[in-house]
């Protein structure tokens, strides 16, 4: 079954260029301009997948034992971990580690859902973490085009989009960029995880096919409020009025269909897993009016959860 990254459906030049530019990406050969001290690469390493995660969180003082990389692979897999903020430098979890670590052995099925999240909003709070610019970049592509078939044509658009905004909003010459088909796939790791799915095959059976979603877990509704407070810096207990900015990040961060974010957050309010009010919600007849926030939760916490 043909996947994303093949090239079958592309003309025989354009195959080429595509896997002269993957070649060229490898340490050795990229002469591109390194980030200076303090910021990040926008490459999203594709070697991290959940799987990596969940061993990574389970036996921090082991690695790199149980993972299939090679001593270069783990040099750089290593340190896209501290990137991301898993691992302190003295290879001890922290306090997001310690959290995806918890919500591995509580509800595991939502750790793909935690990382998205994590990823697609690190850069709100240091701009400077410019992977996760580029991790939201392609998440916002894909929600604007609402249904899309991500074929070898779709990932060398993003790569070039990626690498256009990036110019833009960074004043980086774009050939100093490092970005690339690999880095699409690093993104596409954690897309690929999500439940309920925002992936599945088209009507050939040989591409995938991007599509919003219509409902979200509570808690990554809980999750994505509290970034939202947290950017906003709004006061723990305060009534918010439902508007369209935060509807919209609402949607984009869970990649919701229209409509969708106050459903699901009429739904996280009533959610009988929590031990108390954590949000709250007022409404006018059938209309979502306002919004409060009594408990904030990072990324992958589970505290004042029942689960």
């Amino acid at each position: 079954m043909t996947d994303w990254h093949e090239y079958d459906d592309l003309p025989p030049l354009l195959r080429k260029l595509l896997k002269i530019m993957e070649r060229a990406e490898k340490p050795e050969l990229q002469k591109r301009k390194q980030p200076g001290k303090g910021t990040f690469p926008f490459h999203i390493q594709h070697n991290i997948t959940p799987a990596v995660i969940r061993t990574v969180v389970s036996e921090p003082h082991d690695l790199p034992h149980n993972l299939p990389f090679s001593a270069s692979t783990w040099h750089r897999v290593k340190a896209f971990v501290h990137q991301i903020g898993v691992l302190s430098p003295s290879g001890n979890l922290t306090c997001i580690g310690m959290r995806l670590k918890s919500l591995l052995q509580r509800e595991p099925t939502l750790l793909g859902e935690a990382v998205h999240g994590h990823l697609y909003t690190l850069h709100r709070f240091n701009p400077e973490v410019r992977f996760s610019f580029a991790y939201s970049v392609i998440c916002d592509w894909l929600w604007e085009r609402r249904v899309v078939v991500v074929n070898s044509r779709v990932v060398a658009e993003l790569v070039g989009v990626v690498v256009e905004r990036g110019s833009t909003v960074y004043g980086i010459p774009p050939e100093e960029i490092a970005f690339s088909l690999n880095s699409v796939r690093g993104a596409f790791n954690w897309l690929k995880s999500l439940d309920p799915p925002v992936f599945e095959r088209d009507q050939s059976g040989k591409f995938r096919l991007f599509r919003r979603r219509k409902r979200c877990h509570p808690l990554i509704v809980l999750w994505a409020l509290s970034a939202w407070w947290q950017l906003n810096e709004i006061e723990i207990g305060e009534w918010v009025t439902w508007g369209s900015e935060l509807e919209d990040f609402l949607n984009h961060c869970l990649l919701l269909e229209d409509g969708c974010a106050k459903i699901a957050v009429e739904v996280a309010s009533g959610w009988q897993a929590w031990r108390s009010k954590i949000v709250e919600i007022q409404t006018e007849g059938q209309f979502l009016v306002a919004v409060r926030l009594n408990q904030p939760l990072g990324w992958g916490e589970l505290e004042g959860t029942r689960l």
